[in-house]
């Protein structure tokens, strides 16, 4: 290439946001106007709001299954069991097989494209779970629509990690997590109230169509994966001035089939088994999010004693929805700690952001405890008394699920969809089983004894923010996975 030719090349990679490195590899300028972070107030908004809607929206219609199958049983004449596990456990096993096989492609392969078709594919799920008029297209109707969820479940983490940094992630990530605890809230009240005026079909046919209206709007989204922008930039230079431009590091390069099979299924497989964080933050989210699951059969049977019907049942868990705001708190508190940190030029470690997971444990395990001995059988008090337990509940599932998610996106940064794949995955399998055995443990133990068992699990739980404000630094440290994102997000400047 003659010195001229290579001005311009250097020129060109100039006015597209790009740098030399001492390396001679080609980087983002990370004050550049098209890198993700510097995206406007408006794109970052639109992007942003329409995929968090998708996964609120789509975790509303993952608990509608109870409601649904409580009708349903009676026109397929299915037992109770059955009936649940068309219309949940299948949801939950796609959603859990997806969480692994799926999100990771967005690593590879950007966050675009696989936002839009699972939004199609979860639209179709739901018409054939309609539209079928035999169990077999509950089935599989489904099975398709838990398994397309698991994209936006998981590779929204990566999403605002690519557009948000510092102070802004914090409060984006609380409001992703917030609107899909949300979600879980509000899915058994739409779903018995549908299911009841309207019949259960309409559940499907509905969010059908609104999936299908969204999958529209998704299509205005922009990628936003930083290494896949820059791999098309690279990829449009080279054509133009036939000379290879390599990026300083690339996680997400594919030479071969063989490197595919690895980044999409290997390695998620292996986090799952190597990294003691990983395990441990997946265990205590999957068992707090799935106690909500586990609400949508037993507090049927907690409210029927008090004489409530089942639509008037699933109004209890506007009280767990009633926990949600509390996580304001420790957010301020989050925002506080980072501010300190940087006006005294101090790194920000993934542990300065789990405090609320350290108050949220406590008050996991006193909620229950509450709950369990403020109900019927044993114990006859008013209603609204076991609704404070279901405050501190719902506070305490969306503190998890904010903290611990959060957590593996920090120090798991360039791997943030394999790592959180694991948890969801090992979520939705939890939350698939929990309804199950939920109404024989409730109805046949009694609320009580059943809700102490509960309250049991979650005492031990208060141990766990000791292993990580203690250990968690040299966990990560000894991570082949969390050393290297530490590393690059050193070298890039990433908070």
């Amino acid at each position: 290439m003659d010195a001229n030719h290579a001005d311009q090349m250097s020129s060109a990679i100039d006015e597209a946001g790009l740098r030399r490195t001492a390396s001679n590899h080609v980087e983002w300028k990370k004050d550049h106007e098209q890198y993700p972070r510097n995206w406007s107030s408006r794109r970052k908004f639109y992007d942003t709001g329409i995929i968090v809607f998708l996964e609120f929206y789509t975790t509303v219609i993952s608990t509608t299954g109870p409601s649904a199958a409580t009708v349903a049983k009676e026109e397929y004449h299915l037992s109770r069991v059955v009936a649940l596990v068309a219309f949940t456990f299948m949801y939950q096993l796609g959603q859990s097989i997806g969480g692994l096989l799926m999100p990771p492609f967005s690593e590879s392969f950007g966050r675009r494209k696989p936002y839009i078709y699972s939004c199609a594919a979860f639209s179709i799920g739901c018409l054939i779970t309609g539209v079928v008029p035999s169990v077999a297209g509950v089935f599989v109707g489904r099975f398709i629509s838990g398994f397309a969820s698991s994209v936006p479940s998981v590779v929204l983490a990566g999403s605002i990690q690519d557009l948000y940094a510092g102070t802004h992630r914090v409060w984006m990530i609380m409001v992703w997590n917030s609107l899909t605890t949300l979600g879980l809230v509000v899915g058994p009240i739409y779903g018995s109230y549908i299911a009841h005026v309207l019949g259960w079909r309409w559940i499907y046919y509905t969010s059908a169509i609104v999936t299908a209206v969204t999958s529209l709007l998704l299509t205005a989204i922009r990628e936003s994966r930083p290494t896949r922008l820059l791999s098309q930039k690279l990829g449009r230079l080279e054509e133009k001035y036939n000379k290879h431009l390599e990026p300083r590091d690339n996680p997400d390069a594919v030479p071969s089939g063989r490197a595919l099979v690895e980044i999409v299924l290997l390695r998620p497989a292996r986090l799952a088994v190597t990294e003691p964080i990983i395990i441990l933050v997946s265990l205590l989210s999957a068992t707090a999010w799935g106690l909500v699951y586990l609400f949508t059969e037993s507090l049927t049977v907690v409210y029927s004693l008090y004489g409530w019907r089942e639509t008037t049942t699933s109004l209890a868990f506007i009280a767990i929805g009633l926990g949600i705001p509390i996580s304001i708190l420790p957010r301020l508190w989050d925002v506080h700690v980072l501010s300190q940190k940087k006006r005294r030029n101090q790194q920000v470690k993934p542990e300065d952001k789990i405090h609320g997971f350290v108050i949220a444990a406590p008050v996991l395990a006193i909620g229950l405890w509450l709950f369990s001995w403020t109900i019927p059988p044993r114990v006859h008090t008013h209603w609204a008394v076991s609704m404070v337990g279901l405050v501190m509940i719902g506070f305490a599932a969306n503190e998890f699920a904010y903290t611990l998610n959060g957590y593996l996106a920090d120090s798991y940064t360039m791997y943030a969809s394999s790592g959180l794949a694991v948890l969801a995955s090992l979520r939705a399998l939890v939350s698939g089983l929990m309804p199950l055995f939920a109404y024989p443990m409730f109805s046949g133990l009694g609320g009580n004894v059943a809700g102490s068992i509960l309250a049991a699990v979650a005492t031990l739980f208060c141990l766990t923010p000791i292993v990580f404000l203690r250990y968690g630094q040299s966990l990560r440290e000894r991570s082949q996975f969390a050393k290297y994102s530490a590393e690059v997000n050193q070298q890039h400047g990433d908070a």
